[in-house]
């Protein structure tokens, strides 16, 4: 067996990319489209999404504005706060709620079944793959073994594929999957009224007809050393292997969206609320912000640019209409951009290992404009946009421990000392068509709202149980200015809360930094 210590080193070089941007060559199921480079028009405007009403339909439209030189000091509607509180409100409580587990803060995972009866599994629940896939019970490799699999002949609802649909291959950044696929029933039991599928049955969710891969074999890494078995796809409905277009096809919710809240602390979890929101883990003072989501087939948004310390690094200049497509995606550890881009904020941000210079370093916003074309911008301090872990240095520390204890060890040995280690939650990875990845880095700290009914992507600041909500009120969403400029609203974090909240380095494992980022991440 593995000592624990070195199966933690081996876990925190394990780089994190979503299958959804590599090759998902899943039969009948579209890969990822790359953005068109045809500019969209930027709406300008206040229909707020309580005035449009939570029955569905797209953002509403308007005359395009454009802005070459976004404000920072943009005046501000108090009716915005209040207009999203009430749309708050009306989205609490979903049918189902699912614990998503916390691993060192690079996959989030939760529960689901599949089968009659159900065969149960875990799965990272990634908004940005179209594909859903577990282990088979062909796959007889260790990899497979040490996980659950899926077993057909015990499923009586299970149905085979199509003829003219056969074996795939999920290509990753570091290894790949082949499977069969098929369909069945694919099941949520909440996790507090009904964990395990033991208990209330009346607060499940079932969704028929699901399709699925059944994987026949798995590369040993990383697979094998991962907690859970295998990818749970929430892409948007207009994917038809997304678990959401199986929802709605089967009209299993009253709204076609879900919440997802990412813990920050390693030993809690995070939770997804499928048909409503937890309003729980929003801050009570943050504004909701809707984003209207740039194709069918992803929840991308319209990136403007990204600020250092207040000042826009112009990054997205020289796309068309000045917008760079970034995809918001539960499955990747890092926010991440292309080559060419990205580089532009690393030589920004240039963080020392031993999490020296930490308290040094500058706010970093992410600015995206909204359904309305109004730019807000999303600031993350340094703490937040920062991977903190524990590092083991052999030899290294009091020797006269192991001298009451030998059986740790022998004459001369030292305790390991413990150091701090920082790595950026930032990187570059080249997808096509040249998008952005908003991963878990941006998701810990704002919770993310995926309305498919109506194709947008919202944000409200989380609030964390080792945090106190802000005990001022949060700045609004901006406004347009009476030149049809837009004022951006910054979604500032508050002095208050961060002092409170001191660095705190535990145990984990994390994607490294390296010299010359080359991030790439399987899933």
């Amino acid at each position: 067996t593995m000592p624990l210590h070195l199966a933690e080193r081996l876990l925190s070089h394990l780089p994190l990319v979503n299958s959804h941007f590599f090759d998902e060559t899943a039969h009948g199921v579209p890969a990822a489209h790359a953005v068109e480079d045809a500019g969209h028009a930027v709406h300008a405007g206040h229909a707020g999404y309580a005035a449009a009403g939570l029955e569905g339909g797209q953002a509403g439209g308007g005359a395009e504005v454009t802005s070459e030189q976004p404000h920072q000091d943009g005046s501000y509607d108090s009716s915005d706060a209040v207009r999203g509180q009430d749309e708050l409100r009306k989205l609490e409580g979903g049918v189902v709620r699912v614990d998503l587990l916390n691993n060192n803060n690079s996959q989030y995972y939760g529960d689901f079944a599949l089968g009659t009866p159900a065969q149960r599994f875990t799965a990272v629940f990634d908004t940005g793959s179209g594909i859903t896939w577990v282990p088979g019970n062909t796959c007889t490799s260790d990899t497979c073994s040490e996980h659950h699999r899926f077993g057909v002949d015990s499923s009586k609802s299970f149905e085979e594929s199509e003829a003219s649909r056969g074996d795939g291959t999920i290509h990753y950044g570091t290894g790949q999957v082949q499977y069969t696929d098929g369909r069945d029933t694919l099941s949520f039991c909440d996790s507090h009224a009904d964990p395990g599928c033991h208990g209330v049955k009346a607060k499940r969710l079932q969704v028929p007809s699901q399709p699925f891969g059944m994987s026949t074999n798995q590369t040993d890494y990383p697979f094998r050393i991962l907690p859970f078995d295998g990818i749970l796809g929430l892409a948007p409905s207009a994917s038809s292997g997304s678990v959401m277009h199986a929802l709605r096809k089967a009209k299993a919710l009253d709204r076609n969206l879900f919440g997802v809240y990412l813990s920050e602390d390693t030993h809690r979890s995070g939770s997804i609320d499928f048909g409503g929101i937890e309003r729980s883990h929003i801050d009570p003072k943050s504004p909701l912000t809707w984003h209207e989501i740039q194709g069918t087939q992803e929840w991308s948004v319209a990136m403007k640019d990204i600020l250092v310390d207040g000042k826009p690094l112009h990054i997205c200049d020289d796309r068309p209409d000045g917008t760079c497509p970034a995809v918001v995606d539960t499955g990747s550890s890092l926010i991440t951009g292309p080559t060419g881009e990205v580089e532009k904020l690393l030589s920004k941000v240039r963080l020392k290992e031993d999490c020296s210079n930490l308290a040094k370093l500058p706010t970093v916003s992410i600015r995206i404009a909204d359904k309305d074309g109004t730019l807000t911008d999303y600031p993350l301090t340094p703490q937040e946009y920062t991977l903190k872990s524990l590092d083991e240095v052999p030899q290294t520390g009091n020797a006269e421990y192991l001298k009451e204890f030998p059986v740790l060890g022998g004459a001369g040995d030292r305790v390991p000392e413990v150091q701090p280690r920082c790595d950026p939650g930032l990187g570059v990875m080249d997808v096509p068509g040249r998008k952005w990845v908003i991963g878990d880095t941006f998701l810990r700290r704002y919770y993310s709202i995926y309305d498919d009914d109506r194709g947008l992507v919202g944000f409200a600041k989380s609030v964390h149980p080792d945090e106190a909500a802000s005990t001022e009120a949060a700045p609004e969403r901006g406004s347009v200015d009476s030149s049809g400029g837009t004022k951006a609203a910054s979604m500032d974090l508050g002095l208050g809360l961060l002092a409170g909240f001191p660095p705190c380095f535990r145990v984990k494992t994390q994607v490294p930094c390296q010299k010359k980022p080359d991030w790439r991440r399987f899933l």
